[in-house]
């Protein structure tokens, strides 16, 4: 048990601290920079990476100096990168911009992630189904996600699905997803409901077993089978809430495929996204282990 492979982006992430978001036209002078790792596929990885020592990466860089440095810091981390592959197009890159109370704008180029084609999913095919979680995202060709979820649901590989960046998906994609975990806007967008009862009832309804809404601070609304209620976060000082919900999905599909609950792994869910948002940046921000455990015992 523990076997975790994420397909997703890899991106370099650019975050500048500024007083207030910028409107249109307007040119702002920020107070830091920093310069980060990214990609909500690399971020998830990380993120995993803190509860399991068995996290594979499938993914597609540029052979640049960026693509080779974002692969060596996942190779660090204990994270199996023999899956991630090189090409000419240049790596994805996001452009952040983050206020003083955490609020951020994000966007992103995607890059050599355009390149992460079925085709090079095949290649794969037995990664994926031996699997315990296969975790994706949206920054990379919606055929992709397809074809992972169809190897998937072929195999009986449970499959934990982040909706970000928000688009429409099928019915037919969605009844292959065992976890769904958006946020409200992008819940907003797949269920076109704006009470999230109801919207998680509507995916639910076109297929997907198990669906988790992250609320931001108020923590999260669980529907399932058996669970129709919110769990609660834990307080902390938000600074900057850029990759919560990456640290969120991570943690949650680490622990379910240790064989955790759902509710005990949704409360260390909750932990780490929390925990992610006191410090700037994505991977830079993600909590140790210990301090994911000091935060559940101290409440």
């Amino acid at each position: 048990m523990g076997n975790i492979v994420v397909v997703g982006s890899v991106n370099m992430d650019y975050t500048a601290v500024v007083n207030k978001l910028p409107v249109v036209g307007e040119t702002l002078l920020a107070h830091d920079f920093k310069l980060s790792g990214g990609g909500k596929g690399a971020n998830q990885a990380m993120a995993a990476a803190i509860f399991s020592d068995n996290v594979k990466m499938i993914g597609m860089v540029g052979d640049d100096i960026i693509g080779h440095a974002l692969v060596e810091k996942m190779q660090e981390k204990g994270i199996d990168v023999s899956c991630v592959e090189f090409c000419e197009i240049p790596t994805g890159t996001a452009l952040i911009n983050v206020d003083h109370s955490g609020r951020n704008t994000i966007v992103v180029y995607p890059g050599a992630n355009q390149q992460l084609t079925p085709q090079i999913i095949e290649k794969y095919r037995d990664v994926i189904e031996s699997a315990d979680v296969v975790m994706m995202q949206l920054e990379i060709p919606l055929e992709t996600v397809e074809a992972v979820a169809e190897i998937a649901h072929q195999a009986k590989v449970d499959v934990l699905l982040n909706p970000a960046p928000a688009q429409p998906l099928s019915r037919e994609l969605l009844s292959k997803i065992t976890y769904l975990t958006p946020n409200e806007t992008e819940l907003l967008r797949l269920a076109s409901s704006l009470e999230t009862h109801k919207g998680a009832q509507i995916l639910r309804d076109q297929g997907v077993k198990n669906v988790v809404v992250t609320l931001g601070d108020k923590g999260c609304y669980v529907k399932t089978d058996s669970m129709d209620q919110r769990v609660e976060s834990y307080r902390v000082n938000a600074i900057d809430t850029t990759a919560a919900g990456d640290s969120f999905s991570g943690a949650l599909a680490a622990n379910l495929a240790k064989g955790h609950c759902l509710m005990s792994s949704i409360k260390i869910a909750n932990a780490t996204g929390a925990l992610t948002t006191t410090k700037v940046g994505a991977q830079e921000a993600l909590p140790t282990k210990a301090e994911v455990s000091e935060l559940i015992g101290r409440k």
